[in-house]
């Protein structure tokens, strides 16, 4: 158990892990399969005239959106003639396992960037840098606060941006340190999909990005702290089950957790043509 425990631990370690771009909140000490997210709304203030009483009230009403967690995992069954022929241990069949599972995290974290209403970019167009600063533009405009996070599909990003760059925006190169200095632009991504800051908004780059009905990829850029929530009522975790009758064990590996949409305003869609 403690090898396919450690096992896990590994492969976590070299997965994306996207709950460090989400509010994350742990609910395993509490007897509840849900947790509640506050949205505020937005205030306006106006001018006053001296000596007149300020009568007027003006309504407050948060509201909240309610995320309930639900279980994902899988089984593997590794008999005793597999253990103990083949070419690979328990620690592998661990690893593969707990990989699996941080990848459906990751997917259903990434897949929330497609319900976000507001969007940019064109369909059937590959991506342009200007794609790219449209979505910090309606981020400031919607006066939703940094920093902020974009994540790319992989092809978007090596086959279609990386190219682009300074394409529209070639007057960034004015130091002569050239347009892609200028846009502080990291060519490679590393094993976990961070890229680095592009235009100062961190970069992630997956596979994992949905497509829409076009074929488009539904990339994305948002606020961490204000668009996405993640519960957690139990972290991935393994188990070891011996099967007598079978002559084997059972590896199960599961999580506990729920993702959603927590402010609409605070993420933007930016669509590619990604082929």
């Amino acid at each position: 158990y403690r090898l396919l425990a450690d096992s896990i631990i590994g492969a976590l370690y070299d997965s994306l892990d996207m709950r460090q771009f989400a509010i994350v909140k742990s609910i395993a000490s509490f007897a509840s399969n849900a947790e509640r997210f506050p949205r505020t709304p937005e205030l306006t203030a106006s001018g006053l005239t001296e000596g007149t009483d300020l009568s007027a009230n003006t309504a407050f009403a948060p509201t909240v959106v309610t995320l309930t967690v639900g279980e994902v995992g899988l089984k593997l069954t590794i008999t005793d003639l597999m253990a103990m022929g083949g070419i690979v241990g328990i620690q592998h069949y661990g690893q593969e396992a707990g990989k699996a599972v941080a990848e459906k995290r990751t997917t259903d974290l990434v897949a929330l960037m497609a319900g976000f209403s507001n969007s940019v970019g064109t369909t059937n167009t590959d991506m342009p840098d200007a794609f790219f600063l449209n979505a910090i533009a309606y981020l400031r405009g919607a006066k939703v606060p940094g920093p902020y996070v974009s994540v790319l599909h992989t092809d978007t990003y090596y086959k279609e941006l990386i190219g682009a760059i300074g394409g529209s925006y070639s007057a960034l190169a004015n130091t002569g340190q050239g347009v892609r200095a200028e846009s502080n632009d990291l060519p490679g991504a590393g094993d976990g999909g961070m890229v680095g800051e592009l235009y100062g908004v961190n970069t992630l780059v997956t596979p994992l990005v949905d497509e829409d009905g076009n074929s488009d990829k539904e990339n994305g850029m948002y606020a961490p702290n204000r668009a996405i929530g993640f519960v957690e009522k139990w972290a991935i975790r393994p188990e070891l089950e011996r099967d007598a009758s079978l002559r084997g064990s059972e590896v199960v590996v599961t999580a506990a957790y729920a993702v959603g949409e927590t402010d609409d305003v605070s993420g933007v869609r930016i669509v590619s043509d990604g082929a």
